[in-house]
Order: C-alpha cells, then structure tokens, then sequence
C-alpha cells in the first residue's frame, strides 16, 4: 500500500510539473524570443520483487526548450540581411524622390535657365528678357541650395543614427554579457539544468541586435556565449562587452567614424567595410555609396556650370561696355582640408582647369614612409604623386603630409551650396562679342547676341567626362540624369533586395515559430490531458489510502 500511494505521489508531481510548464507556456505565448517548453518524463528505478521487478512509478527529469540551433543562426542572418535592405530602402527613398522630382530637381530648373539664356539670345537689347535671366539664375542658385540644404539634414540625422545605433549594440552587449553571468551562476546552482528563460532572454537580444549589425554566437561547454559582429570583431567575451562609439574622423572632421573598445583597451577605428548587414551597415553603406556620391555629383555640377559659363560669358561685353565679368560667384577652384595629424592640406585645380578631366569624386591622400599617393575613392586606384601630380585635374603637386598622416579631399562636397549669381544689373549680361558702346572695338551695336548664342549652347554642348582620347563626351544634363539614373537603379535594387529578404526573413521565422512557438490550441488540449492524468495519480492514491483504512479496520 505504501507502494501504491509513492507510485501515485509521484505521478502527481509529475502531473503538476506538466501543468505548470504548460501554463508558463501559455502565459508567455506573446513574449518575444519565447521558446516553448516541454518536460521530459521517465521511470523511477524499478524494484525486485523476487516475481520480476516493479515499476517505482515516474519523474521529470528536464525542462526543454524547443531550439534548434541552425535554424536559429538562419534567422539571425536572415534578420540583418532583412533589416539592411529595409532600412537602406528607407534612407535612399527621400534621396531619390528629392532629386528625380521634376518640381524640386536641377533638370528642370537648368532647362529653365537656358530657356531664358535663349530669350536673351533673341532679343539682346530686352532689359526684360535679361530680367527674366537673372531671376531664372537666381532660382537655379536656390534649387542647387534647398538640394544641398536637404542633404546636409538627410546627413546630419544620419549621423545622429549611427551614435545612436552604436549605443544601442553596446547596451546589448552588455545586456548579453550580464546574461552570460546569470546563465553560468543557474548552471551551478541548478546542477546543470539549463535555465530556459534566461536562455530565450539571450538569445532574444542577439536577435535584436541582429537587426542592428551582422552577428556570429558561438556558445562554449560552459555554457557562454561569445558574440562577434561586422567581420569578427568580438561585442561579448564572456562576462566582458565591447563599447562602439562615434567620434570626429581625424580626415574629415564633418564626418563621424565608428570606434571599437573592449577592456582597458585603446578605442581603435571599426573600418566600416567590415560592418556589411544589419542597419549600422546600411547607414554606413548608404552614406558611402549613395549619400556622398549624390553630395559630390550635384556640387560638381554646380561648380562645372559656373566655370563654363563664367569663361564664356567673361569674353563678351553687356549693355553697358563692361566684360571679363563673372556671372556665377561663390566658385573655390581649390580644395582645404585638415590631415590626421592637423597638418592643413590645400589642393588647387589645375592652372588651366579642364572641365572634361575633372570627375566628381573623393581622393585620399597618405604619406606612407615619405612616399605620397593618391587613392580614388570610386574605384580604389592608387596614383603615385611624385609619378603623377595632376589627377583628375587636381594639382597635387604642392602637398605636404607628416608620415604616416592621411587626408580625404571632397573638391566638390560643398560646391552646390555655395554657388551665387555675381551679376545684379541686367545691363551687365554679356550677350555681346563686341563692345557696343563702341568706346573698345567697332561693334553691332545692342543686337550683337553672339555671345549670348555661345552661352545658350553651353546646355548642350559636351565638354564633361573626357574618354582616354580626350574628347568630352557629356553634357551638363547627361551629367545630371547619370546621377538620378544611379540612384534609381540602385533604390530599385534595394527595393527588390527588401522584398526578397523579408519574404526569406518570414519563412525562416516561420519555421523557427513552428518549432518554438506556442500554439495555444496545443496547450489547452496539454491542459485537458494533464488533468486527467493529475486526476488519475490522485485516485491511485485515494485507493491506496483506502486499502490502508481496510487493513486497520480488519486488524481492529
């Protein structure tokens, strides 16, 4: 009888143990990272009875999660390649609407301005016609300024961005690291038995920080994990995490820079290339290859407009005898920067500026042991300066680096915020080959629009982007739909790019939900059945206790 009410005691408990795991699961049906929970059941020893053995009734032995380690490290990849494309879909969208929009773009706003460099070319005595020049040339300077304003705030919240996602993948570090103590003290205290909870709480920041940047986990027999992002640098060691931070670039002092500490360590420089998923990595990528290039193309633009068309329009005469006058102002034919180590680096255009060498790019400079170079930053080439001094229609002969200093120059990066329209009397548009005062050479008179012709050919005139023989072969609007066709194509192919890997993302999770997740249905009916079984282990022991009662009454 003892027997019987021990074999009914423990399957009560085992019974209460199910019910319990099973209400934990449906309590936390709804928590995000929750694994679902099993028990796992076997027989007490049996004992012999001479006959045979007989069983001692049950025991839980283990709480389980449902985990399945591959499909977890399949959603964590999918998570950042999902979260890259979407975010970079967000950050370029603005980007590409700004500048293909035909009321906000430069198209329009050029084909504007020609059109009354045309009316001028007409009609060169107009005070009127000339009025509506400079006012179209004034609302051409405006364009290339609310383009380049909403740049600057498109940039500057994007830095705030990426402080703020660097914080936030220290705080999970950390967050991970405080877990790996917890995990390793419940390991102890619980001989082994693996603490489920704290094991989704993990595994659940390392999934949002997933979302942030690229990760790898490894867990070791004792249970830690150890979390490595971008391209292995380590966030957790144990019971340590890293701190990411955003500092200054010492080249480019408008620009921030990743930093990575971990321990009583020096802050070292994360090289962004090494940070390619997550939404850290979009906002770098993003400002790398889209953000930068759009900032450059559009001030070389700017700066190519107003270089050709002051050339032109400095060699005709206006209205009231005047000439070598500049129509567009606010055009620095130079580029300043500060070098690493403060040295102030200054790099001219070349002294005949050939408008079809230049390319609106960036360049670093880096004096490695006494030897100058020059890298391209669009396509990596490297030019040796002592070799070659005149890249791309800069003249890097006269600067000076400390060894082992480097600077970036971006001739172009500001250009389009600063241009200007010099000319204020409409009488000074040189629409004139000759003085028609007379006063300089014989000339035609008011009607001479010779010059204006020449300055109303600038809009389709290809004098940009010369091929290996030499010869121009863009236009100031080829130029301009170059660079909304690239950023097209390339909005287009991280739209393709977020539907596909989310589309991956949502099948993965999917399967992981069909493995871990809590169907409620499921446990409801685990209710049902648990009870039962409760129901019946507590009868096994009403018997029992019954029997007992029988015997002392037999007895007495």
């Amino acid at each position: 009888m003892a027997d019987f009410l021990n074999i009914g005691l423990t399957g009560l408990m085992a019974a209460q143990a199910k019910l319990t795991v099973a209400s934990h699961n449906i309590a936390n049906a709804d928590t995000p990272g929750y694994s679902r929970q099993s028990t796992v059941q076997t027989t007490q020893p049996s004992q012999y009875m001479g006959y045979g053995y007989v069983g001692q009734g049950a025991r839980v032995v283990d709480v389980q999660r449902s985990y399945d380690q591959f499909l977890h490290r399949q959603l964590l990849q999918s998570q950042s390649q999902a979260s890259y494309y979407q975010s970079y879909r967000n950050l370029i969208a603005p980007i590409d609407d700004l500048i293909a929009d035909p009321d906000l773009g430069v198209s329009s706003a050029m084909a504007q301005f020609f059109d009354s460099v045309n009316e001028v070319a007409n009609n060169p005595s107009s005070i009127p016609a000339r009025q509506t020049m400079l006012s179209q040339s004034e609302a051409l300077v405006n364009r290339f300024h609310l383009l380049s304003d909403r740049i600057e705030e498109i940039d500057a919240a994007l830095q705030q961005n990426v402080s703020l996602a660097t914080q936030q993948i220290t705080q999970y570090g950390q967050q991970i690291a405080r877990l790996n103590q917890e995990i390793t003290r419940a390991l102890g205290v619980g001989n082994g038995a693996a603490p489920n909870d704290l094991l989704d709480q993990r595994d659940q920041a390392l999934a949002e920080l997933s979302k942030l940047v690229n990760v790898h986990a490894v867990v070791d027999d004792r249970g830690i994990m150890n979390v490595f992002i971008g391209n292995g640098q380590a966030l957790v060691q144990g019971m340590e995490s890293a701190t990411l931070a955003t500092r200054p670039d010492p080249a480019q002092p408008m620009r921030t820079q990743v930093t990575y500490q971990i321990g009583t360590g020096a802050a070292q420089i994360l090289p962004e290339q090494l940070i390619t998923e997550g939404e850290l990595g979009a906002m770098l990528a993003f400002r790398r290859d889209t953000l930068e290039p759009v900032q450059d193309q559009l001030g070389f633009l700017a700066l190519a407009l107003a270089v050709k068309f002051n050339e032109v329009h400095a060699s005709g005469y206006g209205l009231d005898g005047s000439t070598g006058s500049a129509y567009f102002s606010g055009i620095d034919l130079s580029a300043t920067t500060t070098g690493s180590a403060g040295s102030t680096v200054t790099v001219p255009f070349a002294s005949s500026v050939d408008l079809g060498a230049l390319r609106p790019d960036t360049y670093i400079l880096s004096n490695t042991n006494g030897t100058l170079t020059v890298t391209r930053q669009s396509d990596g080439k490297v030019f040796d300066v002592s070799a070659n001094s005149v890249i791309d229609g800069l003249d890097f002969s006269g600067v000076t680096l400390q060894t082992g200093e480097t600077a970036v120059i971006s001739p172009y990066r500001n250009a389009a915020s600063k241009i200007g329209v010099a000319i204020t009397d409409p009488r000074q548009i040189a629409a004139a080959e000759e003085d028609p005062t007379g006063t300089l050479a014989p000339g035609s008179g008011p009607a001479d629009n010779r010059n204006a012709l020449a300055l109303a050919a600038i809009q389709t005139d290809k004098f940009l982007y010369a091929n290996a023989s030499g010869q121009p072969t863009a236009t100031l609007q080829s130029v301009y739909a170059r660079t909304v066709s690239a950023v097209g194509a390339k909005a287009s192919e991280v739209i393709n790019g977020a539907t596909a890997s989310q589309a991956l993302h949502e099948q993965i999770r999917a399967q992981r939900d069909s493995l871990a997740g809590v169907n409620l249905d499921e446990e409801a009916a685990n209710l049902i059945r648990f009870q039962q079984a409760y129901l019946a282990a507590s009868k096994v022991m009403q018997m029992s206790q019954r029997l007992f009662d029988s015997v002392l009454a037999i007895a007495s």
